[in-house]
Formats: structure tokens, C-alpha cells, sequence
């Protein structure tokens, strides 16, 4: 099904490259920037699915397209999966579009109706969570290179794709300009021969509206003292991925009513006797470790859904480490919320990249926990790898969460002073990237006179 949707999406392109060249004798039209007119923008992400790291993204980068283009001369587009769950991220002037699993028409003709497109997810050319997000994105690259209008990936991580995948975006991207959120992505995107520069992620510059006091209320609702140290942990289900298409799944569960494992119509998480032991693992030893550093140290848990699907790993950590403790959940709070507690936490168990990079901002001691590159690289911006980042699948992993935590409360102040030190670097670097956003789209529009349009 995959290699389907990747053969539609170059049909696609296809058409698109004929339709500017039918345009140009004036059969058919698509959306073309001239002096005088606004500025439309297209922002491409995955959004709708209540994950605040990819929300808070593209609230943010929304904000900064408004500062370096100006507000009045700009017209930004969000797609979302569910419009509903955006509520009160934007702007009265900033339209949010919903779309399906079933985008390449929609898309095609999204895109057409922009002058240039931003894609925002963070996880942009990689295989771990869907191939079609990935063929999602490309295909929004793809057709706006074929109609002559700038594309830019922001804050990407490249990572590792299946060998059909990786052909598809090397064709479909070799438009688009990469600005990647770490080395180790810049040196994969070379690798592809598709061009860019490193930057950083786009939430450093994400300012919650909920303040600390607030974040202290709603933990003291649920049952924090307001005085202990806050730890937190962000669990996931590492090993429910990559969800993939199915017309065989689908039809045996519409038959027999049975469709569990579905994430969106003929989309299905993997599954499998060895995945759901290796969970059941991974959340045994996630509560063993951080059981036994509450035991010996006076801090109040709690436990962070980063998305609507890790409410169920959440539930079950809380029913592992049975003692007191909050729980917040994204399905049920706002990003604003999300980031407010994560801002008052004193530690951080972290399988979830942006739980890092959100409680950065107040300086927080992170363990990390990881699955994939993007804890890797910011661990390794922070030189704290050797000690602080772990794999979800490591042996006597409980007991090296339970030795990071005590190595992090041990030298709190010193992992502070340096993780404030990388959050304002990654503050300017995302400066720096606006300007550079700015250039780049104009330029390619001609807007600053020296375009080639």
C-alpha cells in the first residue's frame, strides 16, 4: 500500500509539472505570487493528533513567519487532522485547514493555492512512525517545485528509511531546502544528495500562555505539596511502530468486528507477541527505576502523556510505580498547559523528544530514554550522552535510569547552568533560521528583486 500511495504521489508531481506548462498558455491556473499581493504560506505537519511536540512546532513557527514577513503581509495556512484540537493555537488570521489519511488530492490542490510551502514536522524523511507521513510531505515538496514556488523543511530530522522511501524522496525533494535540527541529520541529508544546513528545532522559541503559578495550581490539585522536587516522566509505546497500511487488516476487522490496532482507516500500529513483551518490559523497568529513586529521594511523580496515544503507557507506569502522583495527559490538556508543567519540573525520565526540549526552557536535568535519533542528537548537543541517554530496549535498563537520576540530582546545578547555556544557543540558532526563512522564500519569489522568477 505504501509503494501505491508513492506511485500516485509521482503521477501527482506529474500532473502538476503539466498544469504549469497548460498555465502558462492559459488553460488552467494555480496560485502564483505578484507584487501587491499577500504573501500565502502553506504550513505541512502533522497536526490533529493532540501531540503537543507537533503542535507547539508549528504554533511556533507560525509566530515566526507572522514576525519576519510581517503580520499584515502574510497569509498563513495550518493543516490539521482535526481542527477541534487546535483550538486556540492561532490567530483569527490564520486558517486551519483539515485534511484526511487519504491527502494526495486535497493536497495537490492546498498546495496550488499557496505561494510556498514549510514543512513542519519534526521526524520529516525517516521510516519509524508511517511511510506515508513521509510521502505526506514529500508529495507537498514535490508539487511545489513543479509549479516554480520554494519549499523549505524546518528543524528536520533525517533518519533511516526503507529503500523504495529513500529513491522517493530523493526525487521528490531535490527541490527543497533542509534546514535539520542536528548534525547527525545534516550528515544523513548529504548523504542523499539533497541540500540544506543545520539548525535547530523550532519549539525553542515556544512561549506557553500558562504561567508557573498556574502549572502549580493544577499539580497541587493533584496532590503535590508545593514544596517537593517534581519528577516527571514522559513514557511512550516504543515499539507500536511504524504504523502501516493494510486493505487485509482492514477488511478481516470490518468483517469481524475487530479492528483493534487501528490508527486510521487501512492504518494499523505493528504488532506482535515479541513488541508487546518488550513494552510490558520497558514500562517494568521504567517504574523499577524510577521507583526506587522515589524511594530514596523526596519527589513528587509525574507522569506526561506528550500524545494522545501515550495515555494507555502513562496508565499503566501509574499502576507499576503505585504510590501518589499527577497525571497529564495531552488528549485532555493544551500544549500551554503541557509546557507550563514541564517548565516546573525538577527532573525528567524522557522517551519523548519534545518533553526534553520544553523542559529545557527552566534549565531541567533530563534522563533520556530513547528509540531513535532525535533524543541521540539533542543528549549529544548537551555532552551528557555517556551518562543521561538510554535505550528503551537496553539491559538492567531500570537500573540505569535509577543511576541517571541519582547522577542528575547529585549535580543538578551544574546540568542547569548547562542546559540554559544549549537552550539560548538554540535560541539564536532559531533566530538565525527566521532570517534565513525569509531570505530564502523571498528570493526564490522574486520579492527581493534579485529572485530568478
Amino acid at each position: 500500500m505504501d509503494r501505491v500511495l508513492c506511485f500516485l504521489i509521482y503521477v501527482i508531481a506529474a500532473l502538476a509539472r503539466r498544469t504549469k506548462f497548460l498555465a502558462r498558455l492559459g488553460i488552467g491556473s494555480y496560485e502564483e505570487w505578484s507584487p501587491g499581493k499577500k504573501l500565502k504560506v502553506l504550513l505541512v505537519g502533522y497536526n490533529g493528533a493532540r501531540n503537543t511536540g507537533s503542535d507547539v512546532r508549528v504554533a511556533a513557527i507560525a509566530r515566526q513567519v507572522k514576525e519576519v514577513f510581517g503580520a499584515d503581509r502574510v497569509e498563513i495556512t495550518v493543516m490539521t487532522l482535526d481542527a477541534a484540537t487546535l483550538a486556540g493555537y492561532f490567530d483569527d488570521d490564520v486558517t486551519v485547514l483539515t485534511f484526511s489519511s487519504l491527502f494526495p488530492r486535497q493536497l495537490y490542490r492546498v498546495c496550488s493555492r499557496h505561494h510556498a510551502a514549510i514543512l513542519c514536522e519534526g521526524s520529516t524523511l525517516k521510516s519509524t512512525f508511517a511511510n506515508a507521513l513521509t510521502l505526506f510531505l514529500c508529495e507537498a515538496a514535490a508539487v511545489m517545485a513543479a509549479q516554480g514556488k520554494p519549499c523549505i523543511a524546518y528543524g528536520s530530522e533525517i533518519g533511516k528509511m526503507e529503500p523504495f522511501l529513500e529513491k522517493a524522496a530523493v526525487r521528490l525533494c531535490r527541490d527543497t531546502y533542509f534546514i535539520t535540527r542536528t548534525e547527525g541529520s545534516l550528515a544523513a541529508l548529504r548523504s542523499l544528495g539533497l541540500k540544506g544546513h543545520a539548525g535547530t528545532d523550532a519549539a525553542w522559541c515556544y512561549d506557553g500562555a500558562v504561567s508557573a503559578d498556574t502549572a502549580g495550581r493544577l499539580l497541587t490539585e493533584q496532590g503535590w505539596d508545593g514544596e517537593k522536587p517534581l519528577l516527571g516522566i514522559a513514557v511512550i509505546d516504543p515499539f507500536c511502530w511504524p504504523v502501516r497500511a493494510s486493505l487485509g487488516k482492514w477488511l478481516k476487522g470490518r468483517l469481524g468486528g475487530d479492528l483493534s490496532g487501528q490508527y486510521d482507516r487501512w492504518y494499523f500500529f505493528s504488532d506482535s507477541p515479541a513488541r508487546r513483551e518488550a513494552y510490558r518490559r520497558y514500562i517494568d523497568e521504567i517504574a523499577a527505576g524510577a521507583g526506587a529513586f522515589l524511594r530514596e529521594h523526596d519527589y513528587f511523580p509525574v507522569l506526561i502523556g506528550m500524545e494522545r496515544l501515550d495515555e494507555k503507557a502513562c496508565r499503566d507506569l501509574k499502576a507499576r510505580l503505585a504510590c501518589p502522583g499527577a497525571l497529564f495527559l495531552s488528549g485532555e490538556r493544551s500544549a500551554d498547559v503541557m509546557t507550563g508543567v514541564l517548565r516546573r519540573l525538577s527532573a525528567l525520565v524522557t522517551s519523548r523528544y519534545h518533553g526534553a526540549v520544553l523542559s529545557m526552557e527552566g534549565g531541567c536535568p533530563i534522563v533520556a530514554v530513547s528509540m531513535d535519533e532525535r533524543l541521540d542528537g539533542i543528549m549529544r548537543e548537551l555532552a551528557m550522552e555517556e551518562t543521561y541517554l538510554l535505550r528503551v530496549d537496553d539491559a538492567a535498563l531500570g537500573e540505569k535510569v535509577f543511576t541517571a537520576l541519582s547522577a542528575a540530582a547529585a549535580d543538578e546545578e551544574g546540568i542547569r547552568r548547562r542546559v540554559l547555556r544549549r537552550r539560548g544557543e538554540n535560541r539564536e540558532s532559531l533566530a538565525e533560521m527566521g532570517v534565513f526563512l525569509k531570505s530564502y522564500i523571498d528570493g526564490a519569489l522574486g520579492r527581493d528583486g534579485k529572485g530568478t522568477r
